[in-house]
Formats: structure tokens, sequence, C-alpha cells
């Protein structure tokens, strides 16, 4: 890696959310070079390690104002082709160990489901929330089942269920507004900002900390808030939360797992995921002294993500970054975003060290080699033609309980 600070802005000091970069490119640009080449530059948008408290205030349609506290650190790297992994080295990318994987029309969703990605209007909110979360739900199941067919130990899945998406485009005037019947709250009549298409997200960052992942859990077995994408579907089904009560404390008390996954797709049903692409890093090449904790003021709730500070020059564990050129709409990105038995978050200093409290079986305690989640961003792809046609994606997330 090699760092090129960003001029500081201090502690306590409002900043602008940081661009993607085009990097200086080692390959002519032509769409036809990043899917066979092995490796392409990147600029990631890291913090630096003199970044501390940082905060943004976020409002019902999913916007954000500015940061606070961000000193932002672009730094070259390496964005390895993984999608040659299972070609010539046998280690494809999986959940388990590395924190994502790629999945496909060869190894995921009935034909069924595969009508269902290319009738749906994704900017249509309740068509998503009806139609599309059933197929992310039976996806991460899929893939859970498939992580735990080698493992007879592995309790079985209680509950898997999606409760929120964003869709993002890299020209969101080509994508549309987003379409809701339920932006008005039925108890007291208070029209609810719409939802918005979101711009990719090109900073290093995790979705869940230590502190908002149990949280957002507790959360889902309480009445829904205002912006909670559900709260009308539950409405109707006179329900008072998403999640069974007894279910989530137990989870939370360490007598069930739980994890979150985020289902990652391409909406563009005529083009291949060009620039900006979504980038991961292996989860065991990550470490807690990598990671800043990133608050978010909701109107009526505080969360939590990580920003990422790349590692020192030094050290031995280097971020290895990892993505899949020219996704196609049959694919899916599965990104875990927490998982309560992964070694970070049982308090081990990397998902690699396996923490003390580690029993036999792997329950409460977690253990090495099991990832709690995947740093990633969007990044610009230089090997790509600048005009390639922008990227349109939706990102479901799901909510699994063993």
């Amino acid at each position: 890696m090699t760092s090129t600070l960003a001029a500081s802005k201090g502690s306590g000091i409002t900043s602008a959310w940081p661009l993607m970069q085009r990097p200086p490119s080692d390959d002519t640009a032509d769409d036809t070079v990043a899917t066979s080449s092995r490796s392409v530059p990147a600029i990631m948008n890291y913090v630096s390690p003199e970044t501390t408290d940082i905060s943004t205030r976020r409002d019902l349609a999913g916007s954000d104002d500015a940061i606070l506290g961000a000193i932002w650190n672009p730094t070259r790297v390496r964005v390895a082709n993984a999608r040659l992994l299972d070609g010539d080295m046998g280690q494809r990318m999986n959940l388990d160990a590395n924190g994502f994987e790629l999945w496909s029309k060869s190894n995921t969703n009935s034909s069924e489901d595969a009508a269902t990605f290319r009738r749906m209007e994704f900017c249509n909110q309740d068509q998503v929330v009806e139609e599309y979360y059933p197929t992310c739900e039976r996806l991460v199941s899929d893939a859970i089942a498939s992580q735990q067919s080698s493992s007879s130990s592995s309790p079985p899945i209680a509950h898997v269920c999606a409760f929120d998406h964003n869709v993002r485009s890299s020209d969101r005037d080509s994508v549309g507004k987003i379409k809701s019947k339920s932006a008005i709250d039925d108890k007291d009549q208070e029209v609810i900002a719409s939802p918005q298409v979101q711009n990719p997200a090109g900073l290093v960052h995790a979705d869940y900390t230590k502190t908002s992942a149990p949280r957002r859990l507790d959360n889902l077995s309480n009445p829904p808030k205002l912006n909670d994408v559900l709260r009308p579907k539950l409405a109707a089904q006179n329900k008072e939360s998403l999640l069974d009560p007894t279910m989530v404390q137990e989870a939370l008390e360490g007598k069930r797992r739980y994890a979150f996954i985020n289902v990652w797709r391409n909406i563009d049903a005529e083009n291949s995921v060009k620039n900006p692409p979504l980038a991961c890093v292996d989860a065991a090449t990550a470490s807690v002294d990598d990671l800043r904790t990133f608050k978010i003021h909701y109107v009526d709730r505080v969360g939590e993500n990580y920003f990422v500070c790349p590692p020192s020059s030094s050290s031995k564990r280097q971020h290895a970054w990892y993505y899949y050129p020219d996704m196609v709409m049959e694919e899916a990105l599965l990104l875990k975003q927490w998982d309560s038995m992964g070694g970070i978050a049982c308090g081990a200093q990397s998902d690699v060290v396996v923490a003390k409290n580690t029993d036999k079986e792997g329950r409460a305690g977690g253990g090495g080699g099991l990832s709690t989640f995947t740093i990633h961003s969007a990044f610009i792809d230089g090997s790509c033609s600048a005009e390639s046609p922008p990227r349109k994606s939706i990102e479901v997330r799901c909510v699994v309980i063993w």
C-alpha cells in the first residue's frame, strides 16, 4: 500500500464525503482487461490513524449530512480478481473464512427467482419488499446451509429475515426516484421523507460495530422506527416487531448465534458492473487496530459503523483486497456485516486469533478462522473506460439467528 495523506481537517472539524479517484493505470483502459487481469490498481479512501471520533446525521430519506472528525487518507492498493481464485488456486472466497462470497445462477436461485430479478422494478420499494426480499432470504439460507454441511455441530438456522435495503447508482438520475405507497406515518399522519437512491459508498468501512450490531438486533425485536422499511408491512400483519423478543434475548445473552448478511446485486439487466465495482477485504487480514468508530445520528436512534485506517507499512498484516469484475444481474455478492461468533466479535484482535472464551464447539466464544465482517468499499477501476455505463445496484440486509 502507498499512502497519500489528504490535508488534515482535524478532529471536530467538518469535512465533505470523499470522492472516489481514478488511479494511475498500469494497463490501457479497456473493458475486457478487468475480467482477465489478476489485479487492478485502486485508490481507497481510508482514514488516518490520527482519526478518533467521527459522526454524521442521517435523515429519514437515508441521506447524510457532512462528516465531523474524519481525516481522509487516500491510499493506493491492488485489488485482486477473485474470479480467478477458483481456476488456479482452489481458494474460493467464502463467508465463514473470508467474510464474503459470490453466488451465481450456477449455484443459487431457482429459475423462478431469476425471472423475478428481470421483471423487478427495483425503485418500487413496496415491490422490492414483497417480491425481492424473499429471494434474498432463500439465498442467504442456501449459502449458510452450504457452509454448515461440513460441520455436524452447527445448529440449525432458526430465522432468516430481510429487513432493509439501499438502491445505489453512480448516475442517480438514470435510475429514477424511489416509489413507495408507505410514506405516511399511520399513527400521526406525519409525512415521512421518501427514501433516495444513494451514491456508491466510496470509502473503506464496515457496517456494524461491537456496539451497534447487538443494538440493531434488539431494535428488530421492538416496534419499528419511523424510517424502517418494514413498518407498513408489520402494521398490516398486526405484528409489533419483526423478530421474536425471546429469541433475540437468547441471542444477546450468547445462547444463540446471530449474523447480519448483505445481499449485493447488479440491477442493470443490460450491462455488467464496470465502474465503480465493490471490493472486499479478506477478513483474515483485518485487525481491531485498523478500526475507527463512526456514529450515525438518526432522528430516533444512533447507529455505528467502522471507518478504517490502512495498516502501517511495517505491519505483517496488510489488507488483501478482492473484487468480482463484470458482475451481472444473475449473480449476488454476499457480505458478512457481523457475526456474533467471529473472532473480533468475541474479543480477539483479529478473526484468525482464537478468543480466550472459545468452547469446544465454537459456541458463544467464537474462534480463530471464523470471520466477523468484511471491510469493503466502492472504487474506480482504472482498467475500465471512463465511458462505461453507470453502476446500478441494490443491497439487502438480512438478519440470521441460529
